[in-house]
């Protein structure tokens, strides 16, 4: 494992309980320090404390959505350069005007292949 990468902060949102633990221990097995949030509001209430490098969020949860979460973290000058990658099981063409909308591109599909993830966490990780 990269020594590097295990200083890399994670924070996973999804209220999908059962696929968050499963993504946060192949991401901890991967080298990343992972916490995950259950809801937009929770995730928001982790983000400053945390202070991930990156945040993976579903987009419809029940209260905050991942959008309303990511404007908010966006709209903070002590978070607004933390990148964001969504994952949904919802990719219509709303979602995606919704995403441009607001400057999101990064948004993967469930299910999804944990290669697929962790070669955008990388791809990301360069950027920050």
């Amino acid at each position: 494992m990269d020594k590097e990468k295990k200083l890399r902060k994670i924070l996973l949102v999804d209220d999908e309980i059962g696929f968050a633990e499963l993504l946060r221990d192949l991401l901890r097995m991967d080298g990343y320090e992972v916490e995950v949030a259950n809801d937009g509001q929770e995730g928001l209430d982790k983000v400053e404390k945390f202070a991930p490098d990156i945040i993976i969020s579903d987009i419809v949860m029940p209260g905050l959505s991942g959008f309303e979460m990511f404007k908010k973290v966006k709209a903070n000058p002590k978070t607004s350069k933390i990148p964001f990658l969504f994952i949904t099981g919802f990719q219509d063409d709303r979602v995606l005007a919704e995403a441009r909308k607001i400057g999101v591109f990064g948004i993967l599909k469930k299910p999804i292949d944990i290669e697929q993830i962790e070669s955008r966490v990388n791809e990301l990780l360069l950027k920050v």
